[in-house]
């Protein structure tokens, strides 16, 4: 179908409400206004993608919804640590960069196409997941020329990060030396700069970029919850680029007065400090969920899989989403500090996290991954299993599907996970849809 001429000048069709819409092209384009803001791009808007994390008193949950084409397979892998030779060189998606000396055990979850991914952990208990973002700097990311993506970002710190604050160290510098930019769809010239979310058991670090190399971090301490979605956010910066704020001042982005410059108002274009800048659409109702959840340090019942689950599930607001854009893989994760069994990562391996089933994953001991990838069962022929057989067939399977997560859910935290729990619960998984 032809799609209609929209003249947009307002938030009457903001994206998180329309992402069928926005998916069924890449060539529109529209002045985008952000409560005050206002640039213009050529691509449409980024339409999804949801992460969270709270750092309690003893662990971190972590969890992200990875958004993408509905038509996009998505699949679960897993690499080995490895150490290499001085000197190496290592091929992301489009790019060649020089190799660390030794990368760490990682599980990703991502597009099948990618060498990158959208989200994953590693054997050190590092969690990282990105999403989309636009900036005034926009233009000057989606250029045309080849550079990082974000998702070669998040395999990048997630292979040589032993913690959340080495992510943001390690993403700053790649971001400084070789710069963002490139198509983030198989086949297309969609092109986002990022944003990010790094967490340990002790922390979490929000990581937010702008144009080629901009970004700034943000710390969140024990007994904090943080949560992004598809904009920028951060206000005021923990650590930024060394050249950021000379940049801001030159480009009369930020008036260099106060100590600090306000990160999103600066790259948004935010016309004066009385513009409104809080949390909307997705963002809010994300808040929302952690502060009723999270916000009572004497719940008898810590933060934990449940809560998280339920937050990732909510379709009302858009964070479990559905149509042109969908969930297409989800994943939750608790990082427990000092207790390896403690620490265990759960993926979906389906299309909308809402009707599948969390499966968990620990590392083995020395970080392993269990069974090389050509023995492991295939999650993408999972994922697939799932789009063919339908919403009637898979509702049809609800009860048998939350009970046999249940199941692994309470023996996992009770017990312990490994490579073969996950391996196993995919295989039997797959067993219903033959």
């Amino acid at each position: 179908q032809t799609l209609p001429t929209i003249q947009h000048h307002s938030r009457l069709l903001p994206w998180v409400l329309f992402p069928a819409f926005f998916a069924a092209s890449s060539a529109l384009t529209l002045p985008v206004m952000l409560k005050g803001c206002s640039f213009s791009t050529a691509k449409p808007p980024p339409q999804s993608c949801d992460t969270f994390v709270v750092v309690g008193k003893t662990a971190t949950v972590f969890g992200k919804n990875s958004d993408r084409p509905n038509t996009e397979t998505h699949e679960v892998v897993r690499f080995p640590s490895s150490d290499h030779a001085e000197g190496s060189k290592l091929r992301c998606q489009y790019i060649e960069i020089p190799q660390a000396k030794h990368t760490y055990s990682v599980i990703l979850s991502r597009p099948a196409w990618l060498w990158g991914a959208e989200m994953g952990a590693n054997e050190c208990g590092v969690c990282a997941g990105n999403e989309a973002v636009y900036s005034r700097e926009a233009a000057k990311c989606d250029d045309g020329v080849k550079r990082l993506l974000g998702m070669d970002l998040v395999r990048l710190v997630l292979e040589r990060a032993a913690t959340a604050k080495e992510a943001v160290e390690i993403a700053g510098s790649l971001m400084e030396a070789h710069g963002q930019g490139g198509p983030c769809e198989d086949g297309g010239s969609w092109c986002y700069e990022n944003s990010f979310l790094f967490a340990d058991p002790n922390e979490a670090w929000v990581f937010e970029t702008a144009g080629v190399s901009w970004w700034a971090a943000e710390r969140v301490p024990k007994k904090k919850y943080r949560n992004i979605s598809n904009g920028l956010s951060i206000r005021t910066p923990t650590l930024t680029h060394a050249g950021l704020l000379d940049a801001a001042k030159g480009g009369k982005w930020w008036s260099g007065e106060g100590e600090s410059m306000d990160w999103k108002a600066a790259m948004l274009g935010a016309r004066s400090a009385s513009d409104d800048l809080e949390p909307e659409g997705r963002e809010a109702a994300g808040l929302e969920w952690l502060q009723k959840l999270s916000g009572n340090e004497a719940a008898e019942k810590p933060f934990g899989f449940d809560e998280m689950a339920q937050i990732l599930r909510d379709k009302r607001s858009g964070i479990c989403m559905t149509g042109g854009f969908q969930s297409t893989g989800s994943q939750i994760s608790i990082l427990q500090a000092g207790e390896s069994r403690g620490t265990i990562h759960w993926f979906t391996t389906n299309s909308d996290p809402s009707v599948g089933c969390y499966k968990p994953f620990a590392f083995g001991p020395g970080g392993s991954v269990g069974v090389p990838a050509d023995k492991a069962p295939s999650t993408k022929d999972l994922w697939l299993a799932y789009n063919k057989a339908g919403r009637s067939k898979v509702g049809a399977l609800q009860t048998t599907l939350r009970e046999r997560e249940a199941s692994l859910c309470a023996k996992a935290l009770q017990e312990g996970a490994s490579p073969e729990t996950f391996d196993n619960a995919v295989t039997e998984e797959s067993a219903l849809f033959a």
